[in-house]
């Protein structure tokens, strides 16, 4: 499927997805959301025609080329932008955005316990304070008085937003406890993100039930 516009595949949910999609959205990159709800039609027709030796889920195309792998194509979206900053401006800080990129993995893995577990409603308020406000107390004293954790915008800066933006939906008060936090929040908040969110492809849910007891369906 060649095309002049980048296409984004992916399940019909956010998970993996979301932080590449918020990138793209954030830099008002046209790309093409493509969703599979057909479960044959990723696994015996377009994951053997994809050009690649690594198929999977996400990938991202660009002509002819493909990249697979989560964080590669992040990376790869990135690049599109045309905004080189973004992959750091230096090997140092190249190196530092995997750090920040690696510490939000760990971020996730608590976050995902949360919304998997039966009990969430019950538990979610401490699970926040005593699970996730570490995280977010690092975070928070990591970005200081800056802007972003960098110092500039980079690729991880949508990794982390990514889950920020869960606990927002979570909580909207959540993030108050950290100011700096909030700020971040709505300082990547965009018009492009905002717009993305009301078009029509939008994947609702974080998660499908029944494996999330909280899909973090947004209405």
């Amino acid at each position: 499927m060649a095309t002049s516009k980048l296409v984004l595949g992916y399940w019909g949910v956010q998970a993996r997805a979301q932080p590449i999609r918020w990138l793209l959205a954030y830099h008002k990159v046209d790309f093409i959301d493509k969703i599979y709800t057909d479960r044959t039609e990723w696994s015996d027709k377009d994951k053997p025609a994809l050009n690649t030796d690594f198929p999977n889920l996400p990938y991202i195309q660009d002509g002819d080329y493909v990249i697979t792998e989560s964080n590669a194509v992040l990376q790869y979206a990135a690049f599109k932008t045309g905004n080189n900053d973004l992959l750091g401006k230096n090997p140092l800080d190249a190196i530092k955005i995997s750090q920040l990129y690696s510490f939000t993995t760990d971020l996730k893995g608590v976050i995902i316990n949360l919304v998997t577990n039966k009990e969430y409603e019950k538990i979610r308020d401490e699970f926040l304070d005593e699970k996730v406000a570490p995280f977010l107390e690092k975070v928070s004293k990591n970005l200081g008085e800056k802007e972003y954790p960098l110092g500039y915008l980079t690729y991880a800066d949508f990794y982390l937003w990514n889950y920020l933006d869960l606990l927002h939906r979570m909580n909207a008060k959540y993030l108050a406890k950290w100011p700096n936090l909030e700020e971040y929040y709505e300082r990547i908040n965009n018009d492009g993100i905002k717009a993305y969110r009301k078009t029509e492809n939008y994947p609702k849910q974080y998660l499908t039930a029944p494996y999330a007891t909280w899909t973090g369906e947004e209405k």
